[in-house]
């Protein structure tokens, strides 16, 4: 196996990321395939999780984090803290009904995990007009009532993050690789 090709290529696929000439979805299973011949499963978790989503297990504990880091605590700077969303919770069956302004819906804005994989932000980015003014309603929990509400910008913001993200962890492999 040669190693120097397999680092040109994810060199190739860290450019791509920077420019933008590749999905970040596609990104992360082509360095993938090439880094698990490297590292163990363990090593590569945060791909897995940026790609597949976070579990809820794992949503509770980085919530246990954020909320101890703001409490002042001495905590580690919270790895994920890029895919907090900034909104705020309505009724359902308020959205049903029909809003003419999201200002009459507006309150205290609440900022929430989003542990939607790679894939979904995607999904729901290629269908939206992503401006200040429009914006989507997550459903974190299938059967619940509430609804929240954030700019679709929010989720650009988050999927741009996760993009810089995905690609210093390549590249810090990268020079793992080669030492």
């Amino acid at each position: 196996m040669n190693v120097a090709l397999l680092s040109e290529a994810l060199r190739d696929l860290s450019a791509k990321l920077e420019s933008r000439d590749i999905l970040l979805s596609d990104a992360i299973l082509k360095a993938l395939k090439i880094f698990r011949i490297f590292y163990t499963d363990e090593k590569l978790r945060v791909f897995n999780r940026e790609l597949l989503g976070y579990l809820q297990e794992e949503m509770q504990e980085i919530e246990e984090s954020r909320l101890k880091h703001e409490q002042g605590f001495v905590y580690p700077k919270q790895k994920v803290a890029y895919r907090y969303l900034t909104g705020f919770w309505v009724s359902e069956s308020i959205l049903k009904r029909g809003v003419k302004t999201i200002a009459c819906l507006q309150s205290e804005r609440i900022p929430l995990f989003c542990n939607y994989g790679v894939s979904e932000l995607e999904l729901l980015l290629a269908r939206l007009n992503v401006d200040e003014e429009t914006y989507i309603g997550i459903k974190l929990v299938p059967n619940s009532q509430e609804v929240y509400l954030c700019r679709a910008s929010q989720l650009y913001r988050m999927y741009s993050a996760i993009r810089q993200e995905v690609k210093k962890n390549i590249d810090e492999l990268i020079l793992e690789m080669a030492a």
